[in-house]
């Protein structure tokens, strides 16, 4: 029985060397965003991180304002997906998403300027990045139809369609 508990606790400090490991690699990584970026651009990637963050991860939909939105260039965009990977990496059993690389997978008829962060094998391979754009694709096409909709209906309820928050 010692021995199992000797194997658990092994086991348990890897993950947690690993962990900080890859604490250390995103504060190293974000410490380097700070120094090489405009001041605006990098407390608007932080804001980002933040508000993903503090909704708990997943989706988020950003709104904007004009001055955020020209911000909020391919360098950043890209350097959220590197973020995102590095902060996932911080789970135990998805250390290797730190290794992840981003990839542009183009334009589709809906899905304009796609990225997103995949395995280095995967960024090697025009078939499946071109597979996950078409897929990209047809989620846009279908939040695309499904946001047309709800406006219908917001529009023939005789609601505001500018403000998506409640009063």
């Amino acid at each position: 029985m010692a021995g199992s508990t000797e194997g658990n606790v092994a086991i348990s400090e890897s993950h947690e060397d690993a962990r900080e490991v890859a604490r250390l690699r995103y504060a190293l990584y974000v410490e380097t965003l700070r120094v090489r970026m405009n001041e605006d651009r990098f407390d608007l990637l932080m804001e980002i991180i933040r508000r993903w963050s503090e909704g708990g991860g997943g989706t988020v939909r950003l709104q904007l304002d004009g001055p955020e939105r020209e911000l909020f260039t391919q360098e950043i965009q890209q350097e959220l997906l590197n973020l995102l990977g590095l902060i996932g990496a911080m789970q135990p059993g998805r250390e290797d998403r730190a290794d992840h690389v981003v990839a542009q997978l183009g334009d589709g008829e809906f899905a304009k300027g796609v990225m997103s962060l995949v395995p280095p094998d995967v960024a090697g391979d025009p078939d499946k990045l071109r597979a996950m754009r078409d897929r990209l694709d047809a989620e846009q096409r279908r939040r695309t139809s499904d946001q047309r909709v709800v406006d219908d209906i917001a529009r023939a309820s005789g609601l505001p369609l500018d403000d998506p928050s409640p009063e």
